[in-house]
């Protein structure tokens, strides 16, 4: 569902520099890399697996590897679930592979179609309202890794729940969805936590290479886990359900697996700073998002404010993507689980030559006109697909053709989107600031399904539902329309580099933020308990 969907090809939100703006700009920053992290070097391709021996950085793409399976398995359950939906109110047309629901007939109050964007509301409302609290944990707390552990567990304990979906139980299994959405946006935020001491100590060039390795890695473990499934489902020919629970199994071997060694590597924390006199530790990570968000509002009028006011409608619609076209693949195209699998690994893999696209057209013009040529095109070719795929004519297998295109897109929208960010703000403050952009993706992530879900409740079209969720698009560009000019917006942020931006009290210690020598080498009582 699209709350548990870190997006194709996003990766980790730009720390200190994001990788693409060092291969689109060419920067040339020779900062030098700690002297911790240069003791032992890897040479080639060697490199990349130890990540110059700082074990933060192993625990951090581990920790990816895990969430790839996650994702790619929420997938399959969704198809299942609005077919054990169908089931209960008609049944599925074998013929058609679509709901037979001709009278409007509704379980649990909602027709089937609108029970996956239904979930997705209920997450990304969770995620709203509730993310700030585990925020303040996080920062004001040494409880960081107990949060990343506690949750790790109980996603993997959700997973292999969900292995039992069946007619009978398949309402329960969607409630649980609906909480694993929350509790997978916990375990984001907390591994994210880390970026920040993690560019600190290995300094920005080698971060710049960790983060497009961590993007990598991600990609892969999708993209492995997803030919896995349908390769499963083909050789046994499994049935929808069937091919869901053997999804929910292999993310329980991906959780159990990659989440254990990837927290076994991530240290203990101190807290980063220290509660005021009578604050609440329930209140203050909403008191430091305002307060982030008001220095913002006043001090950064031509770039950041614009671009951060277009990030939470652009990245809502953006995240719906996923949710919604499970439903419209599903109930109105008639795909089956397998093809719909199928359709999002040629999307993931057309994100590579997107993102290559995207480097392209960004240095041939600038950041902030890129990224709006990205959503335009996005929106356009969202548009076209729902109006053309229901009247199709030929084999359903011709939709393969539109998430070809929707990846090379999304491609080409998430780096340059991290661009963006990491040129407008000002020089220094980027790893502080990463929770509030993270924060500004998940504001409105509930809304695009809530309209999708109204409509098609309503009784209209489901291609409809499919083009108003992508309304954030339009709201993003014309809030881009209203920055100054690029060369404005850099200088709007070299100008205001000594401007503290991130409305939190003083740190507990001045090495609260600096990563000690438990970066290097997990210790025995660090390992998580099986």
């Amino acid at each position: 569902m699209t709350t548990m969907m870190e997006p194709m090809a996003k990766g980790a939100p730009p720390i200190a520099n994001d990788a693409t703006a060092a291969a689109l700009l060419q920067t040339e920053d020779t900062q030098e890399t700690s002297e911790k992290a240069s003791k032992k070097r890897c040479c080639g391709f060697c490199s990349c697996c130890c990540f110059e021996d700082v074990d933060m950085a192993k625990g951090y793409n581990v920790l990816g590897l895990g969430r790839g399976g996650v994702v790619m398995s929420n997938i399959f359950l969704a198809s299942a679930l609005i077919h054990l939906a169908c089931d209960e109110i008609g049944g599925i047309d074998p013929e058609t592979n679509q709901c037979t629901n001709e009278q409007g007939a509704t379980t649990h109050g909602m027709r089937p179609s609108t029970l996956i964007t239904n979930i997705a509301v209920i997450s990304g409302l969770l995620a709203a309202f509730f993310m700030p609290v585990f925020g303040a944990v996080i920062d004001y707390t040494s409880h960081r890794k107990l949060l990343g552990v506690g949750s790790a567990v109980f996603l993997t304990l959700i997973q292999a729940t969900q292995m039992a979906t069946n007619s009978t139980t398949w309402f329960p299994m969607a409630v649980l969805q609906a909480i694993a959405g929350f509790v997978y946006q916990i375990q984001v935020v907390t591994t994210y936590a880390y970026l920040p001491e993690m560019a600190r100590f290995v300094g920005q060039n080698l971060m710049n290479n960790f983060t497009a390795i961590f993007t990598m890695s991600q990609f892969a473990s999708q993209a492995t886990f997803n030919i896995v499934v349908i390769a499963i489902s083909i050789a046994v020919s499994l049935t929808t359900v069937q091919t869901a629970m053997a999804s929910q199994a292999a993310s329980v071997v991906w959780c159990i697996v990659f989440f254990t060694v990837g927290w076994r590597y991530m240290p203990q924390r101190p807290a980063k700073h220290v509660l005021e006199k009578k604050q609440s530790i329930l209140t203050a990570g909403f008191r430091q998002n305002f307060m982030t968000a008001k220095a913002i509002w006043t001090k950064f009028r031509v770039g950041l404010k614009w671009y951060l006011l277009a990030l939470i409608f652009a990245e809502a619609s953006a995240a719906a993507i996923t949710s919604v076209s499970v439903v419209y693949l599903n109930d109105t195209i008639g795909l089956t689980t397998t093809q719909i699998g199928i359709f999002f690994l040629i999307a993931l893999v057309a994100t590579i030559p997107g993102a290559k696209l995207g480097s392209y057209i960004t240095h041939a013009t600038n950041p902030n006109t890129s990224w709006k040529l990205s959503q335009l095109t996005l929106l356009i070719t969202l548009v076209i697909g729902a109006f053309t795929l229901e009247n199709l004519k030929g084999p359903k297998e011709l939709s393969y053709i539109w998430g070809g295109f929707v990846g090379v897109l999304l491609g080409w929208f998430y780096p340059t989107e991290n661009l963006f960010f990491s040129m407008c703000l000002p020089k220094g403050q980027e790893a502080e600031l990463a929770g509030f952009f993270v924060y500004c993706t998940q504001i409105l992530g509930w809304l695009p399904p809530l309209l999708f879900s109204f409509l098609v409740q309503a009784d209209v079209s489901q291609k409809y539902g499919v083009i108003v969720s992508a309304f954030g698009f339009v709201a993003a560009i014309l809030l881009l329309s209203c920055t100054g000019s690029w060369e404005d917006i850099v200088a709007e942020a070299e100008r205001n580099a000594a401007v503290d931006l991130t409305g939190s009290s003083a740190d507990l210690d001045p090495n609260a933020s600096t990563v000690k020598e438990d970066v290097h080498k997990p210790s025995d009582d660090e390992d998580l308990d099986a």
